[in-house]
């Protein structure tokens, strides 16, 4: 349940039902001091009156209510109503002290300049308030559930009564800002005319990247982050700074509830996706400290590529100095939990290892796999640059081993027979999977009918891998 629907705002009406209150009984004290009659059937008559008159009120006004209003769907602003609701109690409460007690106060406020001096400077702010109400009411420049920034102050408008109006602020607090204030007061409305906004983030980056690269990967960010029907996302250069170059990134939401939120997905998947091309987010520099290459590290780290590479079935076809030549051309890339790795029906040439973390493998929506350190995937998009048959997203902050065909394709040129063993390999193993999506058991083909179906598919993929490759 969000904060809003906890909220139970007292109706202001309830303070003119209370002033009313106590102006009568004030009214009947001062009769009684100064006539002195004897307490007779008049005193509760009134009484009588009143709460008769206040039953029938309550009834009519909820049967209007309910049987006019809402089915016509006629908005009716609760100042109003609550404005001819003390008009109706006024004029009850003058009638009842003139026809039981014959006071009539009607001269006595018209006429009364001490009176009105002293109503005047009591009611002063709230008479303020109370025409600063009429005169929103009027021009109308936000509604219920709008979204509005009035003296630096984000919230939405939760009610706009005849004296104050309330807004639920980013932080779930109450704010209660009298109507005086607000029209004297700038007042941004962001629901107006539209509920559709930009929200402007910015970002900073290295001179070494090119705008167009940047542009193109913060683009390629947003349009992945937020999915609604909106116009495209903007990336403008803006400013060169002493260490940086700084980009404006326009964003359309519908939501201006959810800007810190959209904000935060879309800054935190930048940075992995940064991380990824090699983009550099630059900082001040205080102090410059020289290492020395660590080569201890830089061995290990190419070492751990190895191992992961000469475990692979599809290399091992390889000499050892070629399966090290391939680890040389691995990249390592980062991956956020929730970013996608890439999507079902995607075009791609790359195939990938997972060095740290997991990810998950969905079909059409569900969930085929999970895999974890050690596993690969994407083999036949490297060897055929076949579609992709399944989407693959990050289940926790991950690092990915990357190697495409570009790289690839040396080592290919370079030992073309290893292309009859790879046939070989890819084809089992697309007919295992074949077989396990299926359910279809390898026992009910014959020894025959396997060979030919895998004579078949071989000849197949060894074509298609010349093909992409380009070999003769």
């Amino acid at each position: 349940m969000d904060m809003e629907d906890k909220i139970r705002p007292r109706h202001s009406s309830s303070l003119i039902y209370y002033v009313l209150l106590v102006l009568t009984a004030a009214a009947v004290g001062i009769y009684v001091f100064v006539k002195k009659p004897p307490i007779d059937i008049q005193v509760v008559n009134a009484v009588v009156y009143a709460f008769i008159f206040y039953g029938l009120f309550k009834i009519a006004d909820y049967f209007f209510n309910t049987l006019y209003i809402e089915k016509a769907k006629i908005a009716v602003p609760k100042l109003i109503h609550d404005i001819v609701t003390a008009i109706i109690y006024s004029v009850a409460l003058f009638a009842i002290l003139k026809i039981q007690f014959g006071i009539d106060l009607t001269p006595i406020i018209t006429t009364s300049a001490v009176f009105s001096m002293v109503i005047g400077l009591a009611l002063q702010d709230t008479l303020t308030n109370l025409i600063a109400g009429v005169v929103l009411h009027i021009e109308n420049p936000f509604r219920i559930n709008d979204w509005v920034r009035i003296k630096d102050t984000d919230g939405k408008v939760v009610e706009i009564n005849w004296r104050t109006t309330k807004l639920l602020t980013r932080e779930n607090d109450y704010l209660v800002i009298p109507n005086g204030n607000i029209i004297k007061d700038t007042i941004l409305s962001v629901n107006y005319p539209s509920t559709e906004q930009i929200m402007s983030l910015f970002v900073g980056v290295d001179y070494d990247t090119p705008p167009n690269k940047v542009k193109q990967v913060i683009e390629s960010v947003c349009l992945k982050t937020y999915t609604e029907k909106m116009p495209p996302p903007e990336v403008r250069l803006v400013k060169y700074n002493d260490s940086s170059i700084e980009y404006e990134i326009r964003v359309w939401i519908n939501d201006y509830g959810l800007k810190h939120h959209i904000a935060n997905i879309i800054m935190t998947k930048l940075w992995y996706a940064f991380k990824r091309e090699n983009i550099r987010i630059p900082f001040p520099i205080r102090d410059v400290y020289c290492h020395p290459v660590n080569t201890v590290d830089s061995n290990g780290e190419f070492e751990q590529k190895y191992s992961a590479i000469k475990r692979i079935e599809f290399f091992s076809v390889f000499t050892e100095d070629v399966q090290r030549e391939i680890a040389s051309l691995l990249a390592q890339k980062h991956y956020g939990r929730g970013e996608s790795i890439f999507e079902e029906g995607d075009e791609g040439d790359s195939f990938y290892v997972i060095r740290r973390g997991r990810v998950s493998v969905t079909v059409a929506g569900n969930e085929v796999a999970v895999l974890k350190r050690g596993d690969f995937f994407g083999e036949i998009s490297l060897f055929t640059g076949g579609i992709r048959t399944a989407s693959v997203t990050a289940k926790e902050d991950a690092l990915i081993l990357v190697l495409n065909k570009e790289g690839f394709s040396k080592v290919i040129m370079d030992n073309p027979s290893a292309v009859e063993s790879i046939s070989s390999i890819i084809t089992r193993r697309e007919i295992e999977n074949e077989q396990l999506a299926q359910k279809i058991s390898a026992q009910a083909l014959s020894e025959e009918q396997l060979n030919a179906q895998f004579a078949s598919k071989k000849s197949k993929m060894f074509n298609k891998i010349k093909a992409f490759f380009n070999l003769s």
